[in-house]
């Protein structure tokens, strides 16, 4: 009986031994199993981060456009396009073409012979809309037909990018799109294409052999931006007129800006140009500005008639090779305090700043420079009461009759190193 009971309790203890073995084995396996599940998980979830990441990064290369001509970003593409705006011999538009997706969805009419017309919006929802270039069967656009994709909501940007077509009559008009980017190519602007677009707050042209017709931007805007920068071409009559602008910047650019093209922009705050040579027509920015800085570096500049007459500017910088200013360029100009120009060959025609109210200073070719052009018409700065110092440097001079009649009687001239008051020079000075 004992040793029943001794095998009994043998046989037990056995059989506990292999139990705590086997249950040992199978937590082990369960942790094993446990720890391939979570890295298997977590490889899933990296490789899911990554593909989101590289949609995003996708993403933000074609938005780095849009963003690129308006609102900066912190991207490093956007930081590479901003440096490359900076040389003319090192421009990314035909980069930044080439990342571009062409929106899809459009409607076409072909022209029978490889090319076609764009002639409706389509099916197309992009709130970014990238022009295409080509319709889906290959056939090469040349032309957004008059009113096409006019009144256009839910789109917050437009980019045309390497374009030689033209954007038809009233092709956008009346359209809600805040962004617009022009860039590359040779892009004929019908009129009144972009006119009353109200909400665009950025407008940018770069690289382009521009010409805009007749009021192609008229009355647009909602404190717009307008950047201009390494075009060639021709902005034509009222292109930009009544626009709601705050700022407009033209460099690196051979353009002609004909008659009135932003004229009674009245919100302007800024008129930068640089690296440029610009040609102006009659009352090119009359009556524009609110308290506007006007700087224009490096330029060679011929302003016709009346170009920037009725302007409200608090300060006018000119440097460059060459001005030329037709008659009452800057006249009543009430706001203007201070002048500064430096350029080779200066030559102001008659009333060029006729009653400038506020007007207390005047710099002139402040250079050492003995070979300047300086040539000054008649009654130039006549009834500019508060004017207290004219500084005019040295060069080959030329003063007309008049020019600073009605100006304040302790007015200090001071020409070429020499001192004058307002009468020693009321018949002109050769």
């Amino acid at each position: 009986m004992y040793k029943a009971r001794k095998h009994f309790g043998l046989l037990c203890l056995i059989m506990c031994i292999l139990i705590c073995c086997t249950g040992c084995g199978g937590k082990e396996a369960a942790s094993t199993d446990g720890a391939d599940r979570e890295s298997s998980l977590s490889n899933i979830e990296n490789e899911d981060k990554n593909e989101d990441e590289s949609e995003n990064e996708n993403k933000n290369q074609n938005d780095s456009v849009t963003e690129t001509v308006g609102e900066a970003n912190n991207t490093e593409q956007e930081e590479t396009a901003a440096d490359g705006l900076k040389s003319k011999n090192d421009r990314p538009s035909q980069i930044i073409a080439t990342d571009l997706e062409p929106s899809e969805g459009f409607e076409y009419e072909s022209n029978g012979d490889g090319t076609c017309t764009i002639v409706g919006i389509g099916t197309c929802k992009d709130t970014d809309i990238v022009i295409p270039t080509k319709s889906p069967e290959g056939d090469t656009v040349t032309l957004i037909d008059e009113y096409a994709l006019d009144s256009l909501e839910d789109v917050e940007s437009i980019t045309l990018a390497n374009y030689n077509y033209e954007i038809g009559k009233g092709a956008f008009q009346y359209s809600e799109f805040t962004t617009l980017a022009i860039i590359g190519g040779t892009p004929i602007i019908k009129e009144n294409a972009f006119s009353s677009c109200e909400d665009l707050n950025a407008i940018s042209i770069i690289d382009c052999d521009i010409q805009a017709d007749d009021y192609a931007f008229y009355s647009c805007g909602k404190d717009a931006d307008v950047i201009i920068e390494g075009c060639t071409g021709t902005i034509g009559k009222c292109a930009f007129e009544y626009g709601d602008i705050v700022s407009i910047t033209i460099s690196d650019c051979e353009l002609e800006i004909e008659e009135s093209v932003f004229s009674f922009c009245e919100g302007l705050t800024s008129i930068i140009f640089s690296d440029s040579t610009l040609e102006t027509g009659e009352y090119a920015f009359y009556s524009c500005g609110d308290s506007a800085i006007v700087e224009m570096t490096d330029c060679s500049l011929i302003f016709d008639d009346y170009a920037f007459q009725y302007g409200s500017y608090i300060s006018l910088t000119i440097t460059g090779s060459e001005v030329i200013m037709g008659e009452s360029v800057f006249s009543s100009c009430e706001d203007l305090e201070e002048i500064t120009i430096d350029c080779d060959s200066v030559t102001m025609g008659e009333y060029a700043f006729y009653n400038c109210e506020d007007l207390a200073s005047v710099t002139i070719c402040p250079n050492a420079k003995s070979d300047n052009e300086i040539k000054i018409d008649d009654w130039a700065f006549q009834y500019c009461e508060v004017l207290k110092t004219v500084d005019i440097g040295n060069g080959n001079i030329e003063i007309g009759e008049g020019v600073f009649s009605g100006c304040d009687e302790n007015l200090a001239i001071n020409i070429a190193g020499k001192s004058y008051a307002a009468d020693d020079i009321e018949d002109g000075l050769k």
